[in-house]
């Protein structure tokens, strides 16, 4: 019935609720403006915030990814710096010994400098630590093995990927490694090792001796080429995974943050409306008072 009617004002009951659906429309649009998204939970958008959601806890394991790797990073240049001194300390230790048997050389000397060099591949050895873990000594035998991404299949399936070292070589005195065993054991005791009588003898006590230090030193140049080439592995997955942190993060963000250069000028169009609609209301209101004009004398 749309006549007049003092009973039910049509009027009135249009315009609020045109004002009531002006008010909820605008205490959408400052939560958006104030939170910055336009899906914050599930009653927004239960799809976008679902798959949102999951996407975070994606993001958030891939930037401790990140940090792992960052950590497998200075195991590893520290290993492969470690290794690189080693090398330049039995290249010293090759010379040495290359003039044991010269008869202007005095072989006591030689000995004490090479003892030396061989303390300082120790050293260098015990100090190639990165938070505890060591590659170059005997407490990681089997090497280390990194997670490189996540997996996000959640249906529970799946695996995450690995990057390994491979197995790390003991470079130290006690080492099992034949090569590293003969290596100390010759440069313990050069005099016993190379000297005779026989000068073809010593000569060739001599190149027996040079060939147990290239070969120490070939174990020595295999695991800084190793751990170099896994290091290389490494830093280019970290810069993967960053990278898919940051993609994910701009997915996220193009489904629930706010449009907030949209959402300003829709809140000022709001406002206008509210401020209409009350004064529709208003007017609508009054339109019973005019019905008492019909009766009046």
């Amino acid at each position: 019935m749309s006549g007049s009617s003092i009973l039910t004002n049509y009027g009135s009951m249009a315009a609020l609720q045109s004002l009531e659906a002006t008010q909820s429309a605008l205490t959408n649009t400052e939560n958006q403006i104030s939170t910055g998204l336009k899906v914050s939970s599930a009653k927004d958008d239960a799809s976008a915030w679902t798959i949102a959601t999951t996407m975070k806890s994606n993001i958030a394991s891939l930037n401790q990814v990140s940090t792992d790797l960052g950590n497998a990073n200075s195991i590893l240049n520290t290993a492969v710096a470690g290794a690189g001194q080693i090398t330049d300390l039995v290249s010293q230790i090759r010379a040495k010994v290359a003039s044991f048997t010269d008869t202007s050389t005095n072989q006591t000397a030689v000995q004490s400098e090479v003892s030396q060099l061989v303390n300082q591949i120790g050293a260098t050895i015990q100090s190639s630590s990165f938070n505890g873990v060591n590659l170059l000594d005997s407490s990681q035998p089997s090497g280390l093995t990194f997670v490189a991404a996540t997996n996000n299949d959640y249906s529970g399936g799946g695996s995450s990927p690995t990057i390994t070292t491979g197995a790390a070589t003991d470079l130290s005195s006690t080492s099992t490694n034949a090569a590293a065993s003969a290596f100390y054991t010759l440069v313990g005791g050069l005099a016993a090792a190379i000297n005779n009588a026989n000068p073809a003898t010593a000569q060739t006590n001599l190149d027996t001796a040079l060939g147990q230090i290239d070969s120490f030193n070939n174990v020595v140049e295999g695991q800084a080429a190793q751990f170099g080439a896994v290091q290389s592995n490494v830093q280019s997955q970290q810069t993967f995974v960053n990278n898919l942190a940051n993609t994910l993060q701009q997915g996220v963000s193009n489904m629930v943050d706010a449009d907030m250069t949209k959402e300003s000028a829709q809140l000022s169009a709001l406002q206008t409306q509210q401020q209409l609609g009350t004064q529709a209301l208003s007017i609508a209101n009054q339109a019973p008072q005019m019905l008492l004009k019909l009766f009046g004398g």
